[in-house]
């Protein structure tokens, strides 16, 4: 073979390469859609499904921790059914009643509420020689009042309030895929073990220590955000509330309850929170009291981000601020307030995902080099350390010459400043 015919077949082996990726691409793109075709087919399971798992991670710890002590994995399923279910009732016994009195409260002051809103803003736009239109707010107050008043109106409400048909219906279906959750959630608490192990053997088994290995690591981190979250939430909900019922704020509950649902949504639902707990404030009319608020809801951030999340959330993952506002959005582009509850989890196994693929395969890192590179595990130095280790820089302190000598005064300083505990070096989540 020629010069000639060597380059020819060198110029057909390139575009024949080329083709070949191109339609590789095609192909991806052709899988991926008829997969998303197929989620979107199915998606009425996926919300029960999604709930099971989020039940499997909150019950799990404890199922396999009774399972260690020689308890089957069925009573220790039931037993945690009960435990969370004697939660829920006592929950209910105590926060119910206060939580339908406040509602009610809130229904009958809806006008005065109005009046005071537009009163508040009538004040910041005299304050501010802002125009006379911006300040027509008291005549839509005044309608909007009147309007909630006539008896007219009233029997509007009541006629829609009264079409229990159709409620009924949306109410039975949500009811019917939240209640398959636990039975699900409860089937694989139980089978664990078999389950595990049916899908280990549809893994080729040259492959199936990296995709266990995979799995684990997915796992410990959604297992440790829902977890984390769960408890954060719960904290900073019984935080504000109690902030709020100090302040006397009206509906203090359930402005406290709703901002710690809110904060399950990281990065942006504390800030929702706050900003419910404040307009709350202002539509009583009170911003001095909105101002307390304000000062309360951030003091409650800073016990959650230095006290709170470091003991709680003892595993994350690497997360830039912008790769969470875009996952959220994304989420509830696609699917509404479900999508931005999973938005961040979903965002996280992915990057575990690729990181790996990435690392192992494009960088020839060992597996462990990508989870070190990607999944943060936190454990937070025990209080008695702390204290003790606080004693002995204090001795340290006591006992160190005065200026002038042969030592160096700064080196203990130093020391310190470089065997920081890991609670004020790595915070999960920040990075």
């Amino acid at each position: 073979m020629d010069s000639r015919e060597r380059e020819a077949t060198r110029r057909f082996e390139w575009l024949r390469g080329l083709g070949i990726a191109a339609w590789s691409i095609v192909g991806a793109c052709l899988v991926l859609a008829l997969l998303a075709w197929i989620v979107l087919q199915l998606r009425i399971i996926w919300p029960p499904l999604i709930f099971a798992v989020i039940i499997v991670y909150l019950f799990k710890p404890l199922v396999d921790r009774l399972e260690k002590h020689r308890v089957p994995r069925v009573a220790g399923g039931c037993l945690a059914y009960v435990l969370f279910g004697a939660v829920l009732v006592l929950i209910g016994v105590l926060i119910v009643p206060i939580m339908s009195s406040q509602a009610v409260e809130l229904v009958d002051q809806v006008p005065e509420v109005i009046d005071g809103a537009s009163r508040v803003v009538s004040d910041v736009a005299t304050a501010l020689n802002l125009p006379e239109g911006f300040q027509g707010v008291e005549s839509l107050s005044e309608g909007l009042r009147e309007w909630f008043a006539d008896p007219a109106n009233r029997e509007v409400i009541l006629e829609a309030v009264g079409r229990v048909g159709e409620i009924a219906r949306g109410v039975l279906e949500v009811a019917v895929v939240v209640l398959l959750a636990p039975v699900l959630a409860f089937y694989i608490l139980v089978d664990a073990h078999n389950l595990r192990r049916a899908g280990e053997r549809l893994i080729p088994a040259a492959d199936r220590d990296e995709a266990v290995h995979l799995a684990r690591q997915i796992g410990k981190a959604v297992g440790g955000f829902i977890r984390g979250q769960l408890m954060v939430a719960l904290v900073v909900g019984l935080l504000s509330s109690l902030a709020l019922w100090i302040l006397d704020l009206p509906f203090w509950l359930i402005v406290g309850l709703l901002a710690g649902l809110l904060n399950i949504v990281p990065f942006i639902g504390p800030w929702v929170g706050g900003a419910l707990g404040v307009s709350t404030a202002l539509m009583v009319g009170d911003p001095i009291r909105a101002i307390w608020v304000v000062v309360a809801f951030l003091a409650i951030q800073q016990i959650d981000n230095h006290l709170v999340s470091p003991l709680i959330l003892r595993v994350a993952v690497h997360l830039s601020p912008v790769s969470i506002i875009l996952a959220l959005l994304a989420g509830g582009s696609i699917g509404g307030l479900f999508g931005v509850l999973i938005a961040v989890p979903v965002t996280a196994v992915l990057k575990i995902v690729a990181g790996h693929l990435w690392r192992t395969r494009v960088l020839g890192e060992s597996w462990d080099q990508a989870v070190q590179a990607v999944l943060v595990e936190y454990e937070p130095e025990p209080l008695k350390e702390r204290l003790r280790r606080v004693r002995a820089d204090d001795s340290q302190e006591v006992g160190r010459p005065e200026n002038g000598s042969d030592e160096d005064p700064g080196d203990g300083v130093l020391d310190g400043a470089t065997e920081a505990p890991p609670s004020e070096t790595s915070r999960p989540g920040q990075d």
